[in-house]
């Protein structure tokens, strides 16, 4: 969508938490000296016990250059690197095995070459690799293991993040640390049994992203139940794309985690 294994290495790469993580698509843009961004640092702040998985997405990827150029970018990025309850992931678009190899890790790239700009701390944590196919074909196991391959060995201790958003091939899991297996509106979730359908033993390197969440939905309650069935990550959206940005719902996940 436009707009983000075993067990030893997953509690290696991701910070370890006794509770469920929030996996937070940031798309919207920060706006002057990040102030559209001042909601979440301050959840962020408030809430020091919970893990935010944060994914950058600066234009459907990091962009062209080597080195951001957009201040606002910079300073929300700088920031958000300052709390240790944060671990960054630079969005990459796969395209559903339809995007150049070559281009995909040129995305990698870019995010590498953060940790090394000399004015703030912009590095770049882990990938999240976008609209990833849930074909169950070797094609699509060794295309998916090369892009892990690289982002490790361009990012120090990278954590990897696959979104195929729908369930995957049990295979696909060796390449990651974390497999988004749901990315669709609330109604769907709740009628469609979503944490029953995930393999036992996959359940925590999982994550679901709801979209089009109701004004006024309790998260709470759904967010106990994940986390007692062990699921990784969460986040509930307003809108389809992570444009639309509700601050009290986030508030109410950062309580519930």
């Amino acid at each position: 969508m436009y707009i983000p294994c075993l067990l030893t290495p997953l509690l290696l790469l991701f910070p370890l938490s006794t509770a469920i993580d929030i996996l937070l698509p940031l798309y919207l843009y920060p706006g002057e000296s990040a102030t559209a961004w001042s909601s979440i640092f301050t959840t962020i702040s408030t809430h020091s016990t919970v893990q935010f998985q944060i994914i950058i997405n600066p234009n459907s990827g990091p962009g062209t250059t080597s080195f951001l150029t957009d201040e606002n970018l910079i300073t929300g990025i700088s920031k958000l690197n300052s709390f240790t309850n944060v671990h960054t992931l630079g969005y990459v678009l796969t395209g559903y095995g339809k995007r150049d190899n070559a281009a995909v890790n040129a995305d990698v790239d870019v995010y590498a070459k953060w940790s090394r700009y000399a004015d703030a701390d912009i590095h770049i944590e882990g990938i999240y690799f976008d609209e990833v196919s849930n074909d169950n074909t070797t094609e699509n196991f060794n295309r998916m293991e090369i892009f892990s391959k690289h982002a490790r060995n361009s990012i120090s201790d990278a954590s990897v993040v696959f979104n195929p958003g729908y369930r995957a091939p049990e295979q696909l899991f060796e390449f990651c640390d974390m497999m988004v297996e749901f990315e669709h509106p609330l109604a769907d979730y709740q009628a469609e049994g979503i944490l029953e359908q995930i393999p036992g033993e996959y359940v925590s390197k999982s994550a679901v992203q709801i979209i089009e969440t109701p004004e006024g939905t309790e998260v709470g309650g759904m967010m106990a139940e994940m986390e007692q069935k062990g699921l990784r990550a969460v986040f509930f959206g307003v809108d389809c794309c992570y444009k639309v940005w509700d601050g009290k719902l986030l508030e109410m996940m950062a309580d519930a985690a």
